[in-house]
């Protein structure tokens, strides 16, 4: 039965009546079943990609991937000192050696010039993430990963529905990786995949995952959830995107944020929509007061400013916090480290995130694109006097 409720989401009514059919279909007692064929099959549909590996989550996806590589103990894989924190242990769980390289400036996505810098004689691959909206630029990545021997596994986590230079993102890299969490574009609660045309790697992932039956499985039941979301993604990407681009324009008024910057030839995906705070906030006299004061515990002043940009922002019905701590602080004995990380150590401080249920707003209900751009008006407002 439909939901009475006439604004409901598309979306939403579309699992709802998936879920009907599943338990009309008794579909849940299957450990592998018409929904994980489709669902594979659809993912190696849209990405033009031979294999698609479902298994339980994105982070252990990455490492999957990785595995498949067959690394040695002594051999890198290249990675942005500022990404998800769950990369640098599924590299280094899969046995070999994190790489940290730098992120472009004002940025949270490294480009070839970043990964040549730290690159080494003992460097094999890379795992390279698209985030908060901006693209790595894969094209030119990928042909200079292929000139020199490397291996791209490309994170396209945060960017279900994207497209960079005609090709969807996740469908670059030797591999592509995908997540189904909770709060993601396309979400099950948990899950993840990784995809390729590599047979090889295709192979090894089956045999590490093959313990009796599979061991990091995705579910029939998570994968009838799925499927249906695939059909409105177009829809939404392009509300979430037209949503973004208006709130940007607003926010560009403000001088002490900064914007990403989108290409001609990009479609991003804002599984959350970045934000970076420039220097010149450091100048305005209630931040002058906060930073001076020594309030919270950030180890920057400019950190210190974000804590009181979000503690503002707080006291209205939004979803937004910081971006990720990086790995800058990593010891030695971690990871190798072998360009400066200073752009990285800059997103870190600096980076705001908003969750993209604010971008299809009307539609799910909650608090208005409208609201954000007032909550930011107040903030600045105050920090003006």
């Amino acid at each position: 039965m439909r939901n009475s409720i006439s604004s409901i989401h598309p979306t939403a009514q579309a699992v709802q009546d998936a879920l009907a059919r599943f338990a009309a279909e008794g579909a849940w007692r299957k450990y592998d079943g018409p929904y994980l064929s489709n669902l594979r099959s659809l993912l190696a549909a849209t990405l033009g990609r031979e294999y698609a590996r479902l298994c339980c989550s994105g982070t252990f996806a990455v490492e999957l991937a990785v595995r498949s590589l067959q690394l040695e103990s002594d051999e890198e894989v290249l990675l942005a000192a500022y990404d998800f924190p769950g990369n640098f242990r599924a590299i280094q769980d899969a046995g070999a050696i994190v790489c940290l390289c730098d992120v472009a400036l004002n940025n949270w996505v490294p480009t070839v010039e970043q990964l040549e810098a730290a690159a080494g004689p003992k460097t094999k691959a890379m795992v390279v993430s698209h985030l908060h909206g901006a693209l790595a630029p894969m094209q030119n990545i990928c042909s200079w990963a292929k000139q020199k021997g490397l291996v791209v596994v490309e994170d396209a986590c945060q960017a279900h529905g994207a497209w960079i230079d005609g090709k969807p993102a996740g469908a670059w890299g030797d591999l592509g990786v995908l997540s189904f969490g909770g709060s993601k574009l396309i979400a099950s609660g948990r899950g993840g995949a990784v995809v390729t045309n590599n047979a090889s790697f295709a192979q090894r992932m089956t045999i590490f995952c093959e313990r009796g039956n599979d061991s990091y499985a995705l579910s029939e039941l998570q994968a009838a959830v799925i499927i249906p979301q695939y059909e409105y993604l177009p829809i939404d990407h392009e509300l979430r995107r037209n949503a973004a681009k208006n709130l940007l324009h607003h926010l560009s008024q403000f001088e002490w944020l900064s914007l990403v910057q989108l290409r001609i030839l990009e479609q991003p995906a804002f599984y959350k929509l970045g934000l970076w705070i420039r220097d010149s906030i450091l100048k305005m006299p209630p931040i002058q007061q906060w930073v001076q004061a020594g309030s919270g515990t950030a180890v920057s002043p400019l950190s210190v400013a974000r804590e009181y940009v979000l503690q503002k922002l707080s006291a209205h019905p939004i979803e937004i916090g910081p971006g990720f701590n990086g790995f800058m602080r990593r010891s030695a004995n971690r990871c190798r480290q072998p360009v400066a990380l200073t752009n990285s150590r800059t997103a870190a401080d600096s980076t705001l995130v908003l969750h993209h249920s604010h971008l299809l707003n009307p539609q799910t209900g909650g608090s208005t694109i409208e609201s954000v751009q007032a909550a930011f008006e107040a903030m600045h407002q105050e920090m003006m006097y």
